[in-house]
């Protein structure tokens, strides 16, 4: 009866142990998520507020120079400057007209990564609105989508999209294709319909 009892004994003990080593594990684990967590939340802070493009490191600049809205889509995000690749942001290529300037204006969003603000782009439909408000300029620009998923350029890459600067204001909206690849560029078009201040 003895050999039983120490045999049941040295079982719980040792069913102690692992469970102790096994809440170790976790305990040590959560330490890293809560690190990965903070992580994640002060790249957004710091890439959802202005920085200075020659110096990311600083709180000035303008690198959140409009709104882009997307009532559709339900869209409502920053329009950067200085990258795509931040949180609740789109991005201005430089090269491509002002927001309601003669010419093309060029918008740059993702699909899946980066809040993937794009991911639903597909649906808009021709006469679907796109709003851009110019937080410098204090205007707000109305856009129509004139076609939508025609334009899909797979020699990107050779050939990279260019920006007309002259003729009626446009705005193409540009994105990856297909959805979580880099094969080719997907661009909805748009016309400006009417523009005021606010």
């Amino acid at each position: 009866m003895r050999k039983y009892w120490i045999l049941s004994v040295i079982i719980v003990v040792l069913c102690l142990i692992f469970s102790m080593y096994v809440m170790f594990i976790i305990f040590d684990k959560m330490h890293e998520v809560d690190a990965a967590q903070k992580s994640v939340k002060n790249y957004k802070e710091r890439m959802s507020a202005p920085v200075d493009a020659l110096d990311p490191n600083t709180n000035s600049g303008m690198a959140v120079t409009g709104k882009l809205i997307i009532p559709k889509l339900e869209v409502d995000c920053n329009i950067r400057g200085d990258t795509v690749n931040a949180y609740d942001a789109v991005y201005h290529y430089p090269q491509s007209a002002a927001y309601g300037q003669p010419g093309e204006c060029g918008i740059l969003g993702h699909r899946t990564t980066y809040s993937g603000l794009f991911r639903n782009i597909g649906d808009l439909k021709p006469g679907d609105k796109v709003i851009i408000k110019d937080l410098i300029l204090k205007k707000v620009y109305n856009y129509e989508v004139t076609s939508n998923g025609d334009d899909i350029r797979w020699d990107y890459k050779t050939n990279p999209v260019k920006f007309a600067l002259e003729g009626e204001p446009r705005l193409l909206l540009i994105t990856c294709y297909p959805p979580g690849e880099k094969s080719a560029a997907y661009i909805t078009h748009c016309k400006l319909i009417s523009t005021s201040s606010f």
